[in-house]
């Protein structure tokens, strides 16, 4: 195991070599990588092509189990879920697992079997339940997409996008508990039959292969090929790849994900970050401090980061203004472009200068001109008189 092991990651950084230099040369049919905090589209190879998405099936088949599932519940396999076709963990008729374990099979082994008895535990039917992945996938913005089963195995109207199944990646990967099961290398299921098979092993070699893989899921049929959706973190920035119909799909990953981590920097400011100030007319203080509603989080190729600046965008504020509102926007411009903006808040409160103040205000300008004057006549009375005192006395 470890022999071959080895030799894929030779194989792996062999072909990767003059791939990190530039962008990335994936040999796979489709393929795209995005950003995962802003969606960007960082690479994208026949993106929207609808191609059949094998066992990438699974990760929405496993949102939906997060989301409408006690994870200690105990389910019960039925005949429908035990003749299955494999990959399995070979359940039997009656036999109860818990839906915790049943997820580990479903996602580390791919376990089919482990997607029809959890379909059935949720919807009722394999049918009902390829429903709601449907509507599911449309709330996600997935249009490209059409489930017909919880797995993956082939029908011609099983049909997705690599795009779609990042945007489905992307969401799934916001999930604590997904994220935890995805990156685990193995796990020992419960069960009540088949004590003989309890190991579930982590199919994904992404994991072993790059030091800052998350997983996700692999999949291959006869018709969709070998495919894989994968997640990465490196210094705080996560990154989302989908490869479908790759024969290499480890080293197309990798060489997404290098591309993404190193030919593309993201501009990263804060909620709450101090942008500029704003003079307000009348009001105290005359200068007014603002700061970001929002983060602002953008990724922009390396290379044209000098094309890339942000302003404060806004109209002279009137008094008065309260701590927190809206007084303006910041925008990020490319070539001068806007290209996304962003609101800024108040970070203190203006009120209007009051009447006696601005009175008080003038005379004490007006007394200081005075002051200013007088002392200025007096030094030029006092230079004459010294040149005066200065001319020669003749009589």
């Amino acid at each position: 195991m470890l022999v071959r092991t080895g030799a894929l990651l030779v194989a792996v950084l062999g072909a990767l070599t003059a791939v990190w230099a530039d962008a990335p040369a994936v040999r796979a049919r489709a393929a795209v990588l995005i950003d995962a905090d802003t969606g960007q589209v960082l690479y994208a190879k026949n993106a929207h092509m609808r191609l059949p998405p094998a066992s990438l099936t699974k990760i929405m088949t496993a949102i939906l189990v997060l989301e409408r599932c006690d994870l200690d519940a105990t389910v019960k396999a039925s005949r429908r879920a035990t003749l299955v076709e494999p990959s399995s963990m070979h359940l039997r008729e009656g036999e109860q697992v818990k839906v915790r374990d049943l997820l580990y099979a479903l996602m580390l082994r791919s376990a089919n079997d482990a997607a029809v008895a959890l379909a059935e535990h949720v919807a009722g039917s394999v049918e009902a339940f390829a429903q709601q992945m449907n509507q599911k996938a449309r709330a996600l913005g997935a249009k490209n997409t059409h489930f017909v089963n919880p797995h993956g195995l082939h029908h011609p109207q099983h049909l997705s996008t690599a795009y779609d199944l990042a945007l489905i990646t992307r969401y799934a990967m916001q999930n604590e508990t997904f994220r935890a099961i995805v990156k685990t290398p193995f796990y020992i299921v419960e069960r009540s039959h088949n004590q003989d098979d309890l190991w579930m092993v982590n199919k994904a070699k992404f994991l072993y292969l790059y030091p800052y893989a998350e997983g996700v899921k692999t999949g291959y049929t006869r018709q969709a090929g070998f495919c894989f959706a994968g997640s990465a973190i490196r210094d705080g920035r996560r990154l989302i790849s989908v490869v479908l119909d790759s024969k290499q799909r480890e080293a197309d990953t990798i060489a997404l994900m290098e591309h993404g981590f190193n030919d593309w920097v993201r501009i990263d400011l804060a909620e709450g970050t101090l942008v500029g100030t704003l003079r307000v007319e009348n009001g105290e203080p005359e200068q007014l401090t603002v700061r970001l509603a929002q983060p602002l989080r953008w990724a922009v190729p390396k290379a044209e980061r000098p094309r890339y600046h942000w302003a404060v965008v806004a109209n002279p504020p009137t008094p008065p203004v309260q701590l927190g509102a809206v007084v303006g926007t910041l925008v990020l411009y490319r070539d001068g472009r806007p290209l996304l903006k962003l609101p800024v808040v108040a970070a203190h409160e203006v009120v209007p200068r009051s009447k006696l103040a601005s009175l008080s205000g003038w005379i004490l300008g007006g007394g200081l001109l005075t002051v200013i004057w007088r002392w200025q006549r007096r030094r030029r009375l006092m230079r004459s008189y010294i040149r005066v005192q200065r001319k020669p006395y003749r009589a």
